[in-house]
């Protein structure tokens, strides 16, 4: 088992399970036998799928993957059906009481459940833990296992008869196994190659992350860096996304929404992609829903921690955890739809050039190594700087067939850690996309108002599109108009609240010290209301001068400073930064520190 596998095992919690959980919806009854045999020749033929977790006597070391003797597909694959009058909130239900329920650690960590009686069709619920894969390599391997078309043949058995095996050999039919495995990982490949152009949507597109890593030795990617950083930041506030967690979790999803419709959106925004669309409309819908709980939000911003992919193309069916987690920060203080979607945008184009995604997968996997309960003080006390995690994976865009029944719709959550209590996830499939939302019922026990809010503000930005109406240059930030509103900030940081003078931007005390100030807080006077205080312009994007010779720092007035640079600096002596102290520490006293010891 490798650092990265064993991280998400001992993350293991009463209160937030690591199990991935995943369910097909169809719109007709699936035949339990063939599903069965589905899954045992394209699923469960993967080695993992057949290996159970040991744990190490000594309770020191890396638990491994060993062979289960026992392995029968039907404690595995169970059969059950909703109550009267079978729809989605009966659906929702049951899926939430499944969610709670653990896997049994005797067993390889998986279970299949066939839901019957959904109206006319069925539901397959897949629950599998995180430590056998990461969820993207799971939902490919579950899309590789099933038909391109309607006719297809049954799949082939495996074999039950043997012939004695020595003892050094698998305790089950290997030929089978490697039909059924080579099968998946063809159709895998296939698929991988249909739906590449989905993945530059995402986060981050692989061959430009790897790029970054390579060329950019003037950032520090060891652990220990990345280790700092994340120190430092400030976690975020207790709200209804995140606290004191309990047992039970509520799962709720939309109904599909066609994607043609989001990229409208995001084609009326220049360069902005369907996922910056969706992440905006999300954000919105956190701010709705935060007001609805008379939470203050006009100076929130919140962050999530979002998955990104790390594996080459083509080696999604390999199992294992190789992924990593970057924070993203939400504007949720900007209430105008068209210029969140913008800062947005602007936020997720620099995490792109970022990266955190490189290092913070090397701390995962340095975490994985250590004792059990460190690592799992470790993963609590970071994830308190984040309110909830969110995750975009793009499905294929034709339709596919499982056990012979065409897919009609697909979901899927990933686990949370630590008092993080949302999980909100985007998947998009055959033309559509569904978001869904699994949130701590203690915290959040309505979470389909929070759903009702992303699909009005995603309405809101269609309609927006449909009727010409959407400018490149929103007017309304906060619940204020922007441009009667001065743009100075105080010293405090506050928003000047006088009008700003027609055509300027600033009120006529703080364009008079736009005229008269060169630096930040130079010279002084009486503003009046603000008691005193003096204020500064808040820094605006210009074209900087490359010459190396010339300071890079902004004048209260937006202008670049043109004092010459302190060499090596990159700026003058009035604004070059201060160099914080360095921590000379090693690793293992911080770790101590962090865990309490």
């Amino acid at each position: 088992m490798t650092n990265a596998d064993n991280f998400w095992l001992c993350m293991d919690d009463p209160t937030n399970l690591m199990m991935i959980s995943a369910f097909m919806e169809f719109e007709d009854r699936i035949d339990f036998k063939r599903l069965r045999a589905t899954i045992e020749s394209r699923v469960s033929s993967f080695p993992r799928f057949r290996q159970k977790v040991v744990r190490p006597v000594s309770g020191m070391g890396t638990p491994t993957w060993e062979m289960d003797r026992h392995f029968d597909i039907r404690s595995h694959i169970h059969r059950v059906a909703l109550p009267s009058p079978g729809g989605k909130q009966e659906l929702q239900e049951m899926v939430s009481d499944m969610m709670d329920a653990p896997l049994d650690p005797h067993k390889p960590l998986w279970q299949v459940h066939l839901i019957e009686n959904y109206g006319e069709g069925s539901v397959v619920l897949f629950r599998i833990h995180h430590c056998i894969a990461d969820g993207i390599a799971l939902i490919y391997v579950l899309l590789a296992a099933a038909d391109s078309e309607a006719d297809a043949s049954w799949p082939e058995e495996l074999p039950r008869k043997r012939k004695k095996m020595s003892s050094f050999d698998f305790q089950w039919p290997i030929s089978g196994v490697i039909r059924g495995v080579q099968k998946v990982k063809d159709t895998t490949r296939k698929l991988g190659q249909k739906i590449a152009e989905e993945f530059k949507d995402t986060v981050f597109d692989l061959d430009g992350l790897m790029d970054l890593a390579r060329k950019s030795s003037h950032i520090s990617a060891d652990v220990g860096g990345g280790l700092a950083k994340l120190a430092l930041m400030p976690p975020d506030p207790s709200t209804a996304f995140k606290g004191k967690l309990g047992t039970r979790k509520n799962a709720v999803w939309t109904d599909p929404i066609p994607l043609d419709s989001v990229k409208n959106v995001g084609h009326s925004i220049r360069g902005a992609t369907i996922n910056d669309v969706l992440i905006s409309s999300v954000t919105g819908a956190m701010r709705r829903y935060l007001k609805s709980r008379n939470y203050p939000v006009n100076t929130l911003d919140l962050n999530v921690l979002v998955p990104v992919n790390i594996r080459k193309p083509g080696t999604e069916v390999e199992l294992g955890n190789k992924f990593s987690l970057i924070f993203l920060t939400l504007p949720v203080y900007i209430e105008d739809a068209v210029l969140r979607l913008k800062e947005v945008k602007r936020r997720m184009d620099d995490l792109k050039n970022s990266p955190d995604a490189i290092v913070n997968f090397g701390l995962l996997s340095t975490v994985g190594f250590m004792p059990p309960g460190i690592a799992k003080s470790m993963a609590h006390y970071f994830s308190s700087k984040a309110s909830g995690i969110l995750t975009n994976v793009p499905g294929p865009r034709d339709p596919l067939y499982f056990a012979g029944s065409e897919i009609k719709n697909m979901m899927f959550w990933v686990p949370r850690a630590g008092d993080v209590g949302l999980g909100v996830s985007i998947l998009s499939y055959n033309g559509k996309v569904t978001v869904g939302i699994a949130a701590d019922e203690g915290l959040m026990p309505d979470g389909e108002v929070l759903l009702e809010g992303f699909e009005e503000e995603l309405a809101h930005l269609v309609r927006l599109v449909e009727s010409g109406e959407i400018e490149e240059e929103p007017l309304v930030l906060h619940d204020t108009y922007q441009d009667m509103r001065c743009k100075a900030l105080t010293r405090g940081g506050e928003q000047c609240k006088k009008r700003a003078i027609p055509g300027s931007g600033y009120c006529r005390i703080h364009e008079q010290t736009a005229e008269t100030d060169e630096h930040p807080f130079a010279g002084s006077g009486d503003l009046g209301e603000g008691g005193g205080e003096k204020p500064f312009i808040p820094p605006v994007h210009v074209d900087l001068d490359t010459d190396p010779n010339r300071c890079q720092a902004l004048t209260q007035s937006g202008n670049q400073c043109k004092k010459r640079a302190v060499p090596n600096s990159g700026y003058c002596s009035t604004h070059r930064p201060e160099v914080p102290e360095r921590d000379t520490r090693d690793l293992s006293d911080i770790l101590k520190e962090l865990s309490g010891h």
